[in-house]
């Protein structure tokens, strides 16, 4: 039983520090560029696939918001993306 344990937590130990990690980037810092990103996305399209794009902001940008603050994104590549395409080039 005592080398159970002397395994077990050293594995749970691991991984709360490895869920606990928090976020890299801060809401102040994302928020900018997430609203950004939603304008570049916006530019030049119809008012159509604008008004469709603004239907699915509000579930959107807490997603992209939460990617971003993970810090697995560069944030000015995020800044400048014309396209969602754009978005996976802009991962570290």
């Amino acid at each position: 039983m005592k080398k159970l344990s002397f395994v077990i937590f050293p594995a749970l130990v691991l991984a709360v520090l490895v869920s606990c990690g928090g976020p890299k980037v801060s809401q102040a810092e994302c928020e900018p560029v997430v609203n950004d990103l939603f304008k570049n996305l916006t530019e030049g399209k119809s008012t159509e696939e604008i008004e469709k794009l603004n239907s699915l902001r509000p579930s959107l940008a807490p997603m992209l918001l939460k990617e971003c603050m993970s810090g697995k994104y560069e944030l000015s590549c995020l800044k400048s993306a014309k396209d969602i395409q754009a978005l996976a080039v802009c991962k570290k």
